[in-house]
C-alpha cells in the first residue's frame, strides 16, 4: 500500500514545513515500483559525474533475479516506446505514469486514456508489465526493507523545505498559512538519476518527486520554484483576465530560438513562469542577472524583464503592501509596448554579453596559448641542458638560439648561452650572457646570483679587483636560497683580499 504522509518536529522545537503550508512528505510504492521495473527495463541514466545511489544499486541487483521472460518483455517494451526520446525525458513520463496509478497490487491507471498527458499517453501499458512485476518479483518485501532509507531522506528535506517556505513566505510578506484546496506532495525516488526533480500538477495536487542526492540542498532552487507555482498559479487565474488582450504577445514568445514546448500556445503558463524565475533571480541575487534575463527570454519567458523592474519597484514599497496584492497592479500594469521594447533590450544586452563572451573566450585562449607556449619552452630548455650536460655545445647552442627568437628576453636561454661561451672560452661573450641572464625581470634569484658571480670571476681574472668586488657583493646582497652563490662569492672576496 502507499505509505502515508510522514509529519516530523525539528529537535529545536521550531515549526515544521507542514506547519508553514500544505506539504506532505510521503514515500510511495508506487514510485518505488515503477521505477524498479524501468531499471530492470534497461534505464540507466544517471547524472554527469555521480555514482548510483546505494538503494538503486541494491535494487538493481536483486531484480536482476526475476523471470527472464518478464525481464525481457520490460525491456522490449522500453527499448520499443519512445525510442527517440533520451533517457532523461523518458524518467519523465514514467514517473508521470507511477503517480496517475491506483496502489498495489493493482497498478490501474485511475483516470481516463484522454486526459493522460501527452507523455505518460506514450507509455501507457507499461502498468500491466508493473503489475505482473510486483506479483512475481516480491517487490512488496522489498519495498518493505527499503522504507527506512526513504524515510530518512525525506528528513533531510526538512530543513531544506523550511528555510525555503519561510524565505518565500517572508518575501511575499504573508504569514504561513494552510489552505484547503491544494496541497504539494514531495516524494524522494531513490532509484533515478542524482538530482533530478520532476515535478507533475495533477488537478489541484503538486507533486515534487526528487531523485536522490548527496545533500538536500541541491534541490532547493527546484523545490521553492514549485512552491511558487503553489502560491501564484492561484495569482494568475484570479487576476489573469487582464491579461486577455495581451494575447498576441504569444507571437513574440513563439519567436524565441529556445521556447520549450510546455509552453507553446500557453501564453498564462507563460506569464506564470515568467514571473516565478524572475522572484526567484530576486530572492537569489544572482550575480549575471543580465545574462539570466537574456536565457529566460529566449526561452519564451517575454515577461521577465518586466516583472523584474517591477519586482524591484516593490522591494522598495514604503507601505509594505503583499505580494498578492502587487500582482493585481503588476498585470494590469502590462502594455504590448513596454513588452515589445524589452526584446529591443534584451537583443541589445544579448550583443553585449556575447561581446564579453568573446573577450572572456580570447582571453582564456591567449592564457592558454601562453602556457603551451611555456611548456613548449621549458621542454626545449631541459633539451638544452641535457646537451651541455653531455658538453655537445653547438647542438645546446643551436636549441638556445632557437628558443631567443621566440621568446627574446628568455633569461634561462642567455644563462645557459653564457655556460656555452664559457665552455668553449669565448670569455667576453659569456659575460655578455650572463650579464643578459641576470638582468632580466622576473629571473630566478640563484640563476642572477650566478651571473654576478661569474662576470666578477671574469673582472678578477682580468686584474679588475675593483669591479670583481662590486658583483661578488652584489650577490652577498641577495636573499634567498642562491644554491651555493653566496658561500662562492664570500670566498672570492677573501682571496681578493
Amino acid at each position: 500500500m502507499v505509505c502515508g504522509p510522514l509529519s516530523f518536529v525539528s529537535a529545536q522545537g521550531t515549526e515544521t514545513a507542514e506547519a508553514l503550508a500544505n506539504i506532505n512528505f510521503t514515500a510511495d510504492v508506487r514510485v518505488f515500483t515503477v521505477m524498479a521495473a524501468l531499471n530492470a527495463a534497461g534505464f540507466d541514466y544517471e547524472t554527469s559525474g555521480r555514482d548510483m545511489s546505494g538503494v538503486r544499486q541494491l535494487v538493481r541487483r536483486e531484480i536482476k533475479k526475476i523471470d527472464p521472460d518478464l525481464l525481457e518483455r520490460l525491456q522490449s517494451f522500453y527499448s520499443s516506446h519512445n525510442p527517440t526520446m533520451d533517457d532523461a525525458d523518458q524518467q519523465v513520463a514514467y514517473t508521470s505514469l507511477a503517480l496517475l496509478l491506483s496502489g498495489p497490487p493493482e497498478f490501474e491507471v485511475t483516470i481516463q486514456e484522454t486526459e493522460l498527458p501527452e507523455d505518460v499517453q506514450q507509455v501507457l501499458g507499461f502498468e500491466k508489465l508493473v503489475k505482473e512485476f510486483y506479483e512475481t518479483a516480491s517487490i512488496g518485501s522489498l519495498w518493505q526493507s527499503q522504507q527506512p532509507t526513504y524515510e530518512a531522506e525525506l528528513i533531510s528535506y526538512q530543513t531544506v523545505v523550511k528555510d525555503l517556505i519561510a524565505q518565500t513566505l517572508d518575501y511575499f510578506r504573508i504569514p504561513p498559512r494552510v489552505v484547503l484546496d491544494r496541497q504539494i506532495i514531495l516524494i524522494p525516488d531513490l532509484l533515478n538519476a542524482k538530482t533530478i526533480v520532476n515535478v507533475r500538477n495533477l488537478d489541484l495536487v503538486y507533486y515534487v518527486v526528487v531523485g536522490p542526492t548527496d545533500e538536500a540542498a541541491e534541490n532547493h532552487h527546484q523545490i521553492q520554484h514549485e512552491y511558487l507555482h503553489f502560491l501564484i498559479d492561484p495569482l494568475i487565474e484570479k487576476f489573469g483576465m487582464a491579461l486577455i488582450e495581451h494575447g498576441d504577445l504569444l507571437d513574440l514568445a513563439h519567436a524565441q530560438p529556445r521556447l520549450k514546448p510546455q509552453f507553446q500556445n500557453k501564453f498564462f503558463l507563460l506569464v506564470a513562469e515568467s514571473l516565478i524565475e524572475s522572484v526567484l533571480l530576486r530572492l537569489h541575487d544572482s550575480e549575471n542577472s543580465d545574462r539570466e534575463l537574456v536565457r529566460l527570454f529566449r526561452q519564451g519567458l517575454i515577461f521577465a524583464p518586466y516583472f523584474s523592474r517591477e519586482l524591484k519597484r516593490y522591494e522598495q514599497e514604503t507601505e509594505l503592501i503583499s505580494f498578492p496584492s502587487y500582482v493585481e497592479t503588476l498585470l494590469k500594469s502590462i502594455e504590448n509596448p513596454l513588452i515589445e521594447e524589452d526584446a529591443k533590450l534584451i537583443a541589445a544586452l544579448e550583443s553585449e554579453i556575447k561581446g564579453l563572451q568573446q573577450q572572456e573566450l580570447e582571453t582564456q585562449q591567449r592564457a592558454i596559448d601562453e602556457v603551451t607556449q611555456r611548456n613548449r619552452l621549458n621542454s626545449r630548455l631541459n633539451e638544452a641542458a641535457v646537451l651541455l650536460s653531455k658538453k655537445e655545445f653547438q647542438p645546446a647552442q643551436k636549441t638556445l638560439q632557437e628558443i631567443l627568437l621566440d621568446d627574446p628576453d628568455n633569461g634561462n636561454a642567455y644563462f645557459y648561452l653564457a655556460q656555452v661561451a664559457s665552455q668553449t672560452e669565448q670569455f667576453k661573450q659569456a659575460v655578455e650572457y650572463y650579464t643578459r641572464a641576470g638582468n632580466t625581470p622576473g629571473i630566478d634569484t640563484w640563476i642572477q646570483a650566478w651571473s654576478l658571480l661569474r662576470i666578477g670571476n671574469y673582472h678578477a681574472f682580468q686584474g679588475q679587483t675593483e669591479e670583481a668586488r662590486t658583483f661578488f657583493g652584489r650577490v652577498l646582497g641577495l636573499e634567498g636560497d642562491l644554491r651555493g652563490a653566496r658561500e662562492e662569492a664570500q670566498e672570492s672576496l677573501e682571496h681578493l683580499r
